[in-house]
């Protein structure tokens, strides 16, 4: 990381946990997204990334909604914090009813 420009580092890192997830572990797959969303969490582009390796590794909503909601508690407001809930609810009532 040393040789590589500063404003590379995220990118190397995100693949880097593309990686893991892909052919290494998940768990520490899911360890290096997350610190780099706790150093960036308003970028975009990283939580949708995140969110497509969780959903294709398995069946972790779950643990998502609950990330979701935990990133809008502390960065949004309570309008935020409703709409994950109700999206929840939905995923929920959807899934038993399939």
């Amino acid at each position: 990381m040393l040789v590589l420009p500063q404003r590379k580092h995220v990118k190397v890192i995100s693949k880097t946990a593309l990686l893991e997830f892909k052919v290494g572990s998940a768990e520490r797959g899911r360890g290096i997204f997350e610190g780099l969303l706790r150093n960036y969490p308003k970028r975009i582009d990283l939580w949708s990334v995140y969110l497509d390796q969780e959903v294709k590794a398995g069946d972790k909503m779950k643990f998502l909604f609950k990330r979701f909601l935990e990133y809008e508690k502390t960065h949004g407001d309570a309008a935020g914090v409703a709409h994950v809930k109700r999206r929840a609810m939905e995923f929920v009532e959807a899934s038993i009813t399939v």
